[in-house]
């Protein structure tokens, strides 16, 4: 079998069931999501959803013996719409490394196993690539908005007055309250500038609004980086607090979780210093990853991938049949799709909490 047709077979076998083996590793929102059933894979060119605004109790009536009734009717839906988006991470194999790798002529024997040990680092730089989308910031070159290229995170649906699914949102004018974050409780001061002290009454008090907005069967669930992460596990012991700790979580993939009360609280490894820089942090600073708080309803929250673009790994090509090219073979990992949530009120995003 040719070197090529090698590479061709490898790439598809070693991208196989990549998303759920590769990339929900130490990834707990995509988890959460998977958790929910909430993956989905569609096509088209938008995606959309006709959402309820409002109530329409403002049309009750109390009246009397003889009163005329009123009558009227009340516009309470929006349509909300989030493009798709694109990312591709290539993978080449050049003349050196291509002759390098090629079977020993004695034995029959391939010296290295270039072509998958390759397909394993693709594999992890699409991980580490979504982890990064998914947690962008203000202050990130690609935090993610509709009119842009990059994937829309969960700082995209739950900072304050941030446009989202191409609906504007402003407190100080009232536009769109209702798609704010945390039932609009939450403003740009209290959200950034406002030092919060991590404390199991605190982070009660925090999760106990959400509560009420929450309903049917969805399910809160808090997410912290390992500094908060040991302070609330500190704390619970010191008050003898029942602490139930599951050190692989519900899906064995390294995430751990614990329960405090009825707190379902999560650790995400990302949510550290060392990758601040990586994100255009400045650790210690109010949005810094190791000072930040989420809490989601997780039915709220879906991870649209297209079936075209499914992390798909497309095979080794010899780009020396093509006229003009180059002594290299090249392959590529392809995703399109969008992290979309579809009631920000109900989840939360705090910045600035402090162990």
């Amino acid at each position: 079998m040719s070197f090529h047709q090698d590479l061709e077979n490898m790439t598809r076998d070693m991208h196989d069931k990549s998303l759920e083996v590769e990339y929900m590793q130490k990834t707990p929102v995509l988890n959460l999501i998977m958790e929910r059933k909430n993956l989905k894979f569609k096509g088209g060119k938008l995606y959309y959803k006709e959402l309820d605004t409002d109530t329409t109790e403002d049309l009750a009536q109390d009246y009397t013996v003889n009163e005329p009734l009123t009558h009227g009717t009340k516009d309470t839906t929006k349509r909300a719409f989030f493009s798709r988006k694109t990312f591709q991470i290539p993978l080449q194999i050049d003349l050196d490394e291509e002759l390098q790798n090629a079977l020993d002529s004695q034995d029959g024997t391939q010296l290295h196993d270039l072509a998958a040990f390759k397909v394993r680092k693709t594999n992890e730089a699409g991980r580490l690539h979504l982890r990064k989308l998914f947690y962008a910031g203000a202050n990130a070159d690609f935090l993610g908005t509709d009119g842009n290229k990059y994937v829309q995170g969960l700082n995209s649906a739950l900072t304050v007055d941030g446009t989202y699914g191409t609906l504007a949102r402003s407190k100080s004018a009232g536009t769109n309250d209702w798609w704010q974050q945390a039932g609009n409780i939450y403003t740009t001061t209290t959200q950034g500038t406002t030092e919060y002290s991590i404390s199991i009454d605190w982070l009660q008090s925090v999760v106990d609004p959400l509560t009420d907005l929450e309903n049917g069967n969805g399910e809160l669930v808090v997410i912290v980086g390992n500094t908060l992460w040991l302070a609330l596990q500190s704390e619970a012991q010191a008050r003898s607090m029942p602490v139930k700790v599951d050190p692989n979580g519900k899906y064995k993939f390294g995430i751990q979780e614990m329960i405090i009360g009825n707190m379902r609280i999560i650790k995400d490894p990302f949510l550290q210093s060392k990758y601040n820089a990586d994100m255009g942090e400045t650790t210690g600073a109010a949005h810094a990853l190791e000072r930040r708080l989420y809490v989601l309803n997780t039915k709220d929250w879906e991870f649209m991938v297209h079936p075209k673009r499914n992390f798909e790994m497309i095979p080794f090509f010899d780009q020396k049949q093509v006229a003009g090219g180059s002594d290299f073979k090249m392959a590529r990992l392809l995703f399109a799709g969008n992290l979309i949530c579809w009631h920000p009120n109900r989840s939360l995003y705090l910045a600035n909490v402090a162990a």
